[in-house]
């Protein structure tokens, strides 16, 4: 009986094992498939994960390849940039250069203005000079021609003294016209000329006039027909106000020196007057 009743037990133990096996593998394979979902999740996972890694290299790799451009670039700039400010200093430098060259050329003009004044002036007070000895030279001409004329007048008197009386109107016309060819001729006794009109040259302008250093500058016209060395005399209402020598000309200009003898007084800026050779 006893070993019936251990028999009995250890089938039934042996049922209760098997069954409670049963359920644990059950339970254990229930186990395992959520682990094989779970890896095949993680490897999804993963292999997305992977993907994105690529990505993320391609993209990484495309960034670098952008900043490598950008480094190029920027040294590019640099270079650029160098080579501009070497410029820019070249280029000041070069300005430097011609403002000192400007301001020599300035001083040159200044100081050739200064020489071409004085050499004006000289030229002004040695045809002064000139002109003085002139007027000694007629002066002397003109106290020979007073003593001719003198002795001419003393024999048209003893002439018409011992001539008729209807001869002496003749006699003293005679006398008139030497005194007037006399004195009209230049100091010398030649035959009178009248002062022809169409001598009188076309009409200008007085622009500037400056007594002290002797110079006048007249308004320039291709009627004038003006040179350098020629003298003329300036006429107002017929009326002489003094000589003057042409120094230089230009399409505008006639800068002259006045002579000795001018009335200056008379002549003031942007006056008209004609012009007598």
């Amino acid at each position: 009986m006893i070993l019936r009743i251990l028999a009995v037990v250890a089938a039934i133990s042996a049922t209760a094992l098997f069954f409670v096996s049963k359920g644990k593998l059950a339970e254990q394979q229930a186990v395992a498939q959520k682990a094989e979902k779970a890896t095949v999740a993680v490897q999804a996972e993963l292999t997305g994960a992977n993907e994105q890694i690529s990505a993320l290299e391609g993209s990484l790799n495309n960034e670098r390849d952008a900043l490598a451009n950008e480094k190029r670039k920027l040294e590019s700039m640099r270079s650029e940039m160098y080579t501009a400010r070497q410029e820019v200093s070249r280029t000041q430098r070069q300005v430097s250069e011609a403002k000192k060259s400007i301001a020599e050329l300035e001083s040159t003009a200044r100081r050739l203005r200064t020489d071409l004044l004085q050499s004006e002036q000289s030229l002004a007070s040695s045809s002064k000079e000139d002109e003085v000895e002139q007027l000694i030279e007629r002066v002397a001409e003109l106290e020979e021609s007073n003593a001719d004329l003198k002795e001419s007048l003393e024999d048209a008197k003893v002439t018409s003294s011992t001539s008729r009386a209807p001869e002496y109107p003749e006699s003293s016309s005679k006398i008139a016209s030497i005194a007037t060819s006399t004195f009209s001729s230049g100091f010398t006794a030649t035959k009178s000329q009248a002062l022809p009109t169409s001598s009188i040259g076309a009409e200008t302008t007085i622009e500037s006039l400056s007594a002290a250093n002797g110079l006048i500058a007249l308004a320039n016209s291709p009627e004038l027909g003006l040179s350098p060395g020629t003298t003329v005399t300036i006429i107002k209402k017929l009326k002489a106000l003094g000589k003057i020598q042409v120094s230089q000309v230009s399409d505008d200009l006639v800068l002259a020196n006045l002579l000795p003898g001018a009335k200056t007084h008379e002549m003031i800026a942007g006056m008209t007057v004609s012009l007598l050779r």
